[in-house]
Parts: C-alpha cells; sequence; structure tokens
C-alpha cells in the first residue's frame, strides 16, 4: 500500500511538473530547455547567448496566448531571461502562426494575410546577436510595422536614443500613456500622426491607444538605435539606417506586467516603422538587430552599428 500511495505522490508530482504548476516566475526566467515546447518552440544557444523562438501557444506557466516571437533571451554573464517569461519580446505577428526552423540558428514564424505571407525572421549570430527581418506586401503608398518587447524587471526601466548633437539621452514614461514616443529629429510638424479624439480615451492625448503621444525628446535618425541597462549588460536594438526616418521608438512603464523575479514592475520597450512612399503590391523588408552583451561604451555602440550596416545585404526598403 506505501509503495502505491508513493506511486500515486509521484505522478501527481509529474503531471504538476509537466503543467509548470510548480515552477515559479523565476525558475520559469532560467534557462531550461525542458521549459520549452518542441512542438511550439525552437531553442538556440550559441556563442554567448540562449534564444527560444515561440510560436502562438501560452508558454512561461502562463495561459495567455499570442505572444509571438522571443520567448527566451538570456547570456553566460545573465542567467534571467531579460523579457517577461510569460511574454515574450520582438512581437509582431500575435496571432496563430506557423513557426519552421530555417537553419541551423534560425527560425521563422508566418501567418497568411489576404492570400500574402507575413514572415518575422530569426537568425541568431554569435557571439551576441539577433537578426530579425520582418517581410510583408504593401497594399498602399504607406504601411506600418510594430515590435513589442516586455521586459523582466530592468533596475532602470528607460530606454536611451542619441540625439543629432552626439550626446545620449534616456527616455523614461512617468506614466501608461504618457509622452510614450520619440520622434525622429527630421520631422517636420507635418509628419506627426493625427491622434483620433475618442469620448472615452484613458490619456490625456486624448486618443485610443498609450503609443500615440510623443516626448519632447529627439533622436538622430541616422541613428535608430535604442538601448535599455540590466545592469552591466546591454540590450540594443538598431534598425536599417534606411529605416531612420520612419522610425519611433517607445515605452510604457508598466506595460510588461510585474516582476516576480526582480520584485519590480516590467516595462515595454517597443518600436514602430510609420512608413511612407511604399510601391503597393511589392514586399517590404524591415531589418533589424538586436545585441545582448556586457555594456562598454557608447562608442562601442556606434561601432557596432557601422559593423552591422556594413554587412546587411544591398537591398532596399522594397527589394526588386
Amino acid at each position: 500500500m506505501a509503495n502505491l500511495i508513493a506511486l500515486g505522490l509521484l505522478a501527481t508530482a509529474l503531471v504538476a511538473t509537466a503543467k509548470g504548476a510548480e515552477r515559479s516566475y523565476a525558475e520559469w526566467s532560467k534557462f531550461d530547455p525542458s521549459h520549452f515546447d518542441p512542438d511550439h518552440t525552437h531553442t538556440f544557444e550559441v556563442g554567448d547567448i540562449r534564444v527560444v523562438i515561440g510560436d502562438n501557444h501560452a508558454h512561461g506557466g502562463s495561459d495567455r496566448s499570442n505572444y509571438t516571437g522571443i520567448q527566451h533571451l538570456s547570456h553566460r554573464q545573465w542567467a534571467s531571461n531579460v523579457f517577461n517569461p510569460r511574454y515574450a519580446g520582438v512581437i509582431g505577428l500575435r496571432q496563430a502562426c506557423t513557426l519552421e526552423k530555417t537553419g541551423s540558428n534560425a527560425a521563422a514564424i508566418w501567418i497568411e494575410r489576404n492570400g500574402q505571407r507575413v514572415t518575422e525572421s530569426y537568425s541568431v549570430v554569435p557571439p551576441h546577436y539577433i537578426d530579425h527581418v520582418a517581410t510583408f506586401m504593401a497594399t498602399g503608398k504607406t504601411g506600418y510595422w510594430n515590435d513589442t518587447c516586455y521586459m523582466n524587471g530592468p533596475s532602470d526601466p528607460g530606454i536611451h536614443v542619441r540625439q543629432t548633437d552626439g550626446s545620449w539621452v534616456r527616455h523614461y514614461s512617468e506614466k501608461h500613456g504618457h509622452g510614450a514616443s520619440i520622434a525622429p529629429a527630421s520631422w517636420t510638424p507635418d509628419d506627426f500622426p493625427v491622434i483620433k479624439q475618442v469620448p472615452d480615451s484613458r490619456y490625456p492625448h486624448g486618443g485610443r491607444g498609450f503609443h500615440e503621444s510623443f516626448c519632447k525628446l529627439r533622436f538622430d535618425p541616422e541613428y535608430p538605435i535604442w538601448y535599455g541597462r540590466f545592469d552591466t549588460m546591454i540590450l540594443v536594438v538598431m534598425m536599417d539606417r534606411k529605416l531612420g526616418k520612419y522610425f519611433v521608438p517607445f515605452m510604457s512603464p508598466t506595460g510588461g506586467g510585474f516582476s516576480d523575479e526582480f520584485q519590480r514592475t516590467n516595462p515595454a520597450w517597443d518600436y514602430r516603422c510609420l512608413l511612407h512612399d511604399l510601391v503597393p503590391g511589392k514586399p517590404v523588408t524591415v531589418r533589424s538587430r538586436l545585441i545582448f552583451k556586457p555594456f562598454v561604451d557608447h562608442a562601442d555602440i556606434l561601432t557596432e552599428y557601422e559593423a552591422w550596416l556594413k554587412a546587411l545585404p544591398k537591398d532596399s526598403l522594397q527589394p526588386n
């Protein structure tokens, strides 16, 4: 009888383990391939980083779906996921999608929309890079691409951008929806999107979306880059220079919920591209790179950026 009881308890424990019931937020945050369903994720250990690309299925102990993209990113010198382990980073599609491995260190997720494929491709490059490419068909002269990053309790929740005088400045929206976005310094008043006023708006700008309001800071469109800090580590997002006049970084101080691991609020560090002068019926290619490594200095970020630009394919925003 004792053996039967023991076996029953063991079976219960195994079921609980499979469901993740006993794992804490912090445990989900640590890299463990057994945490990730191989039917819905691809896992890569390349150079100094560990990366998991996943589809729309719930993960990290959550029952919430549609957090597509990078579901884990950590480093040999930073054991925790930089993204909320129950959500993700670089989330673009946010819906049921197809996941496929496209190379030894690469994966893609895609959907069919109006008979055309929309794809997000991820390539993990040693020692600490993730190259991201979004491709879709232009349906008009303007287009839009947005990626969301739900962070995991950084001690500094702000993001940093480079101004035209070469200085780097920190942007922090004190409250969700208050001055969330940063415009390129090249924009004129006519370049700012018109905010459609709604009667039930939660925000001072009177619009529907938290991202619609802009702070007073401006960034240099020659350097469409933002970065955030995790103590001695740095997470950098850089866009192809040709996107500088379209690129808009924005953030929410509370968009990613709460980090039980670090006992701090999770910010959302996001970006969007408001594309113009497109040729309808031609594909659009939006290229970016993520870097996660120990922080050196600002000169190192610019060196990384110029080196990446030199290695990019010599195509246009709408390659033939």
